[in-house]
């Protein structure tokens, strides 16, 4: 849509001010035997109040997108490369706030990661009161919120003694107030947004372990996202906050800090002092010992934990907890993030990996229909291009297990609501993704990616150094992650429309896996590139190799430490699942020596780590993506149709695993399985309508 779709004439405002968040207020008269609705957006967050109450609970909002064309920024598009844009708009009920006459309106902008286009803070808003329309405009007045620094990554620094501020932060001062300057944005789309956006989930109580130096240091209990609160009855005090993932040697850890930090500048009063416009992530607090630290408010976008696992191994169930509780972590503004401190963006190799698992676990359906529309439009409209992290922003990756989220988000979003709508919608940019790699191929391989740009294949394996190169050849992971989405496409052809296209998708797959046969297959062996980082399970995914393959790829599981990466980990645990080496999967998910999850659990994390040991980051949910195993091989809750309307429930146990019980959320209702194993016992619910296969203990229970 367009701007005045949406706002009819309201015009986008802007205060002349270098603050990096502005206040802004306007009037307008209600109808209050009719419903009132506002729509809304401030770039880049804004938090709204109507008569001197807040308007929603919502954080962060609007969720972040490519919000337009930008030159010589972080956001600039190299190669001459184009991608679409978009800027989201939200939508309240404001009816229970408003009154009969003058209504006020409110808002503080400020620039979360709009600040990354180098622009200043800017809000457009239309009021709609029975016949009544409102908009923002010329009249609108602005003036300075106590923020005096930004970094969406680092932090804020806010001044309440410099000017006299409502506890909302909005100066109390008429003179104070100007009016404000219209303004326009480059040419982008706008929507209205269906994603939901941050919320306040929960407060964790924060336990004092010491103070030293005039500082005072706290433990959570948990690493979170989130923020924290304290007071400070002096005036004039400048309190400075910093916060870590750990402690070194009982100590704060200020390699764990990752420059996340944050200035008060206090007012004398009972305010809370909080993180207006980012997020920190952390498990330790260090503050001015002259402040109290209240509480820690736990913030992530408003998605519920639909489901439950838990067995008598303590690894297994610390998987699942780190995972959820990791990429709750990693959810914000509309973004499933890489690390919620470091860099914060939606990395497409990260987020198709974990998809899956995000989607069993977590209510994240409106979420990734929005994540999807950013991996769509991180596309170049003339190469095909899937950039590496959507929304854009420059980064690094691979052209095979990054771009390839563009064909493997949507598909698994088929196969677990059962909505082929987005299948349907990006089906022709998939294919212009292969036209992509096909032209950055040599023999058949997918060689490289944009001059400049990383070209990753597997990533983060064991190593006593920081990325470590993994020894699997980078173009056979790219050719794996080219087949897999090829496979995806002709599985669905009919589903789509698109059934013609399989014979000339089919000729390409040989292609490509002939490619890898002839570089890496060893016929005397039957490894595929001397199964280094697991490569015979690359291999396995895609129907390559032979029993040999199998036999090796086992016999290196059962006999040498664990070296695989992000994408290893996860198709070693799938091959041995599926192949019905359930002890040694059970295993290889249990082991406590370092390499393994049992190694980062006995380390004191509460969640998941970028690598196996010494990680820059301590919450990366990418390695997690094992945790929809659980619930599928485990648990044994499968699809035998795309969004639960038939399945198979065919749970397994052993010593390892103990009596097991868990849940999962579908569209169709909830699926639950319990298993007694002492007593030969196995508890199953789900819902009506759907045809389920029940086997138990190797018998067929119910057809």
């Amino acid at each position: 849509m367009r701007q005045n779709d949406i706002f009819d004439n309201a015009k986008f405002v802007m205060s002349d001010s270098d603050r990096p968040a502005i206040c802004f207020e306007g009037t307008f008269v209600a109808d209050t035997s009719a419903k009132t609705e506002i729509t809304i957006c401030g770039l880049g967050f804004f938090r709204l109040y109507i008569n001197g109450k807040s308007a929603s609970s919502d954080w962060f909002a609007p969720v972040t997108s490519h919000y337009h064309a930008q030159e010589n920024c972080h956001c600039t598009v190299s190669y001459g490369e184009e991608m679409k844009s978009r800027v989201y708009c939200v939508r309240y009920d404001i009816s229970s706030l408003v009154r009969d006459g003058e209504n006020n309106v409110r808002a503080i902008v400020g620039l979360g990661w709009y600040a990354e286009y180098g622009k200043k803070p800017v809000l457009c808003y239309k009021i709609k009161s029975g016949k009544h329309i409102f908009v923002s405009d010329k009249s609108v007045k602005c003036a300075d919120s106590p923020l005096t620094y930004y970094n969406i990554h680092l932090g804020e620094k806010q001044d309440f003694a410099s000017n006299t501020y409502d506890k909302f932060g909005f100066p109390t001062d008429s003179a104070a107030w100007k009016n404000a300057t219209e303004t326009s944005l480059p040419e982008t789309e706008y929507c209205i947004q269906d994603c939901p956006n941050d919320k306040i989930f929960y407060s964790d109580a924060p336990k004092k372990l010491y103070e030293k130096d005039g500082f005072a240091v706290y433990d959570i209990g948990e690493n979170i996202a989130g923020t924290y609160v304290f007071g400070c009855a002096e005036r004039g005090r400048t309190i400075t906050v910093a916060v870590s993932e750990n402690l070194s040697d009982g100590e704060f850890d200020e390699k764990r800090n990752h420059n996340q930090t944050a200035e008060f500048i206090t007012d004398g009063t009972c305010r809370e002092y909080r993180l207006l416009f980012t997020w920190h992530a952390f498990r330790y607090v260090k503050l001015d010992a002259c402040a109290e630290l209240l509480r820690v408010d736990v913030i992530h976008t408003d998605v519920a934990v639909t489901s439950s696992f838990k067995c008598e191994n303590v690894v297994l169930n610390w998987i699942y907890d780190a995972f959820v509780r990791t990429q709750l972590a990693n959810m914000h503004a509309g973004i499933p993030s890489d690390c919620p401190h470091i860099e914060r963006r939606g990395y497409t190799g990260d987020g198709e990996l974990t998809c899956e698992a995000v989607m069993t676990t977590l209510d994240a359906k409106k979420f990734y229909l929005k994540w999807m529309e950013d991996i769509s439009d991180c596309q170049d409209i003339h190469s095909g291009h899937v950039q590496y992290t959507a929304p854009y922003f420059k980064c690094g990756g691979g052209p095979g297990g990054w771009g390839c989220a563009i064909v493997e988000v949507p598909y698994m979003f088929y196969k677990i609501y059962g909505d082929i709508a987005p299948m349907k919608k990006y089906y022709n940019q998939m294919l212009r993704y292969f036209d992509y790699l096909d032209a950055h191929s040599e023999n058949d391989l997918v060689t490289s990616d944009q001059p400049g740009l990383w070209c990753l294949g597997e990533w983060c394996v064991p190593g006593d150094k920081r990325f470590i190169k993994p020894d699997i050849p980078v173009p056979f992971v790219n050719n794996y992650f080219y087949i897999r989405s090829l496979d995806r496409l002709i599985e669905l052809a009919d589903n789509i429309g698109c059934t013609a296209d399989v014979p000339r998708l089919q000729k390409i797959r040989k292609i490509k896996a002939d490619a890898i046969i002839s570089n890496y297959f060893d016929d005397a062996t039957g490894d595929f590139a001397e199964n280094k980082n697991s490569a015979n399970v690359f291999a396995l995914d895609i129907g390559l190799g032979d029993l040999r393959t199998l036999s090796r790829a086992i016999e290196k599981v059962r006999s040498s430490p664990l070296d695989t990466g992000i994408f290893g980990t996860d198709l070693t645990a799938k091959i041995l699942f599926e192949n019905g080496y359930f002890d040694d999967a059970v295993e290889f998910l249990s082991r406590e020596t370092y390499p393994s999850f049992g190694f980062i659990m006995n380390s004191g994390a509460t969640t998941l780590w970028e690598e196996w040991q010494n990680p820059r980051s301590m919450s990366h949910p990418m390695f997690g993506a094992v945790t929809k195993y659980l619930f599928t091989y485990i648990l044994g809750i499968q699809r035998k149709t795309a969004g639960f309307d038939e399945i198979v429930i065919s749970p397994r146990t052993n010593e390892t695993t103990g009596d097991v019980s868990g849940f999962i959320t579908t569209e169709k209702g909830v699926i639950s399985v319990a298993v007694d194993r002492k007593n030969g016992v196995c508890r199953v619910r789900f819902p009506n309508g759907v045809n389920a296969e029940i086997v138990f203990d190797g018998k067929v229970i119910r057809e």
